[in-house]
């Protein structure tokens, strides 16, 4: 009886031949996710990195034209560990940092009206683009 895909059991399908295909040199991020995607599945990858599935599909084929210095910073925290120093926080992944940068100003905690201070005025790990 198939009961579908076993949590942890791999794809079955060899992202690191597309990319391999796709691209001239291999960026070591994008060579990261495929290897995630090709130990789980595509949109266990995606899902990982808080993208989805089509997203990946058009990394993996050097056809994704959104903004690919979030999505490299993403699989950097997620998927290799990167992190940064928060005047906050102190060190939390990249990926929890860009995440903190979207969230929009509470009152509802100090912890959470600083952070959304910090990362308008000076922090160095900040990608907004203006002062809000």
């Amino acid at each position: 009886m198939n009961r579908g895909p076993v949590a942890g059991r791999q794809s079955g399908t060899d992202y690191v031949a597309k990319v391999q295909d796709a691209w001239g040199i291999i960026p070591d991020f994008v060579m990261e996710l495929a290897l995630e995607a090709s130990r789980t599945t595509q949109s266990a990858a995606a899902k990982r990195i808080g993208y989805s599935a089509p997203v990946v599909s058009e990394v993996f084929a050097n056809r994704y034209r959104g903004d690919m210095v979030r999505l490299e910073q993403k699989v950097r925290g997620v998927l290799m560990g990167a992190t940064v120093g928060c005047p906050i926080l102190g060190e939390i992944g990249r990926d929890r940092c860009l995440d903190e940068q979207r969230v929009p100003f509470s009152a509802s905690s100090s912890i959470r009206s600083k952070l959304y201070r910090a990362c308008r005025n000076g922090c160095p790990n900040a990608r907004l683009q203006t002062q809000e």
